[in-house]
């Protein structure tokens, strides 16, 4: 997501595309990519959702996606909680070795963040863009 968006209706090309007979689309939320200049590799899909305690979401596009690109998929649901921070329930798409689908989970907003600097740290391993 772009630091500093200038303004738009982002819903302006969804819409539109509505439009149209015999196509379809999906949006992916979140990608999270390698922080080092010219690198930016993806490291994970995430699906954002507003928590309004409906945890009915479509993500078949999405898990398909990362599952090709060998990546980790998320399901995250999130609503403001006190001061600055957000409340998550997090659901791995396509983590392989269960075979149901793992419950949603409550995670603080730190511990959600720790996870994707893991993703930084495992990737730093083997980027060839940064340090």
């Amino acid at each position: 997501m772009a630091r500093y968006a200038k303004y738009f209706s982002k819903d302006l090309y969804s819409a539109r595309h509505r439009d149209f007979e015999g196509i379809a689309m999906v949006d992916i939320d979140s990608v999270e990519i390698c922080k080092n200049w010219g690198c930016w590799k993806p490291l994970a899909l995430v699906e954002t959702v507003y928590d309004t305690g409906n945890y009915v979401k479509y993500t078949s596009v999405t898990e398909q996606i990362a599952n090709e690109l060998n990546l980790p998929a998320f399901l995250l649901f999130y609503k403001r909680g006190l001061g600055q921070g957000l409340f998550y329930k997090i659901r791995q798409l396509n983590k392989l070795s269960e075979r149901s689908r793992p419950r949603l989970k409550q995670v603080s907003e730190g511990v959600w963040i720790e996870y994707l600097r893991k993703l930084q740290r495992q990737h730093r391993k083997f980027c060839k863009h940064g340090k």
